[in-house]
């Protein structure tokens, strides 16, 4: 008799292959976008000596970039956990402690939000060294020296002679367009706003949901708004880079995390949905139990009371079917607040 095949040895091997593939793909795009962040060299781009538009002065970072990747990837692990605490609070009726499908889902989709981060930045990094614009601050960090006597033709020669800032800062003025700042904080607003929606089942709120999809993209809006005032961008390239972030998210939720992402939440409420239980309100959650088949059937209340019922006197003999009659006497007015009796004079024949 021929032997059948381990299905689990061969899903182990298959899941071991896939994620060796995955592993190759995402360090070929991953490492050009480290490359392009530490060492790419933007184009270099001429100026109008008379443009007030690149002549705004320097000011720090009110988010610069470490702490922007910091707060991107913190803001991103809070949104995972606030979610499953949540969904515990509201699924502890159902099943009490989260399965191995719930923990399969957290790395399938922060491995999708890497992948959306690494694609985001080698589009954002690679458009920068492209095009090579000019930030709002490049006059006052490269302080050119070119010949005054050209103005106000447009600049193509000249040579960044500023001493208070070094050679890095003096590449990044010339990276404006777009935003990385805006770019990937509304990645992570719009990919995260996806996430909860797929995610975050809860029955003892109606806004909360919203409230936390909310605060993601209000806070995206402050970072990028912050760049502006920071002299940092303007305007046109925070708008770009929300468009770019909003986009790649989109793109990577709707074309992989979809066919990828699978949750055992959703399950576990149709079913408990579609069965006919008994409900108690708890005061976070619903708990449904299934109706037991020992459960005893209530039947309505009778119309009249048993006291009745045994003053009736045996009326049936043997052989013999006599039919009962009530025979009521004359009503009486009574408030609808008393209690109805029968009266002795009523009688049976």
């Amino acid at each position: 008799m021929e032997k059948c095949p381990d299905n689990r040895r061969v899903s182990r091997r298959r899941l071991t292959l896939a994620l060796i593939v995955d592993v190759i793909l995402f360090l070929i795009v991953g490492i050009p976008v480290l490359y392009l962040f530490l060492h790419g060299q933007p184009f270099i781009r001429g100026f109008h000596c008379d443009d007030p538009s690149i002549s705004l002065p320097y000011r720090p970072d009110t988010i610069s970039t470490p702490v922007l990747i910091f707060t991107g990837f913190g803001t991103s692990i809070f949104c995972v956990v606030i979610v499953e605490v949540l969904n515990a609070i509201n699924r502890k009726c159902l099943r009490a402690c989260p399965t191995r499908e719930d923990f399969w889902f957290i790395v399938k989709g922060y491995s999708v939000f890497v992948v959306g981060f690494v694609i985001q930045e080698l589009f954002v990094e690679f458009v920068k060294r492209q095009l090579g614009f000019l930030r709002p601050n490049f006059m006052d960090v490269c302080r050119p020296q070119f010949n005054r006597s050209l103005c106000p033709a447009y600049i193509t020669e000249y040579t960044c002679s500023g001493s208070d800032h070094d050679a890095d800062e003096i590449r990044d003025s010339r990276q404006s367009f777009p935003s990385g700042h805006s770019a990937f904080s509304m990645y992570i607003a719009v990919f995260y706003c996806f996430y909860i929606q797929r995610r975050l089942i809860i029955s003892f709120s109606r806004i909360l949901k919203f409230f936390l999809q909310a605060a993601l993209v209000f806070t995206a809006s402050i970072c990028g708004l912050s760049r502006i005032k920071d002299h940092k961008h303007h305007a046109s390239d925070v708008i770009v880079g929300f468009i770019v972030g909003a986009a790649v998210a989109v793109f990577v939720y709707k074309l992989l995390a979809e066919n990828l992402l699978s949750t055992s939440l959703e399950d576990d409420v149709s079913k408990s949905s579609m069965s006919t239980s008994t409900v108690s309100h708890d005061l976070f959650c619903t708990c449904a139990t299934p109706p037991s088949s020992n459960v005893e059937s209530h039947t309505p209340a009778p119309l009249l009371r048993n006291e009745y019922f045994n003053d009736v006197p045996n009326t049936l003999d043997k052989g013999k079917h006599t039919s009962l009659k009530l025979k009521m006497s004359s009503p009486v007015r009574r408030p609808l607040s008393t209690p109805v009796t029968l009266s002795s004079h009523q009688e049976l024949v």
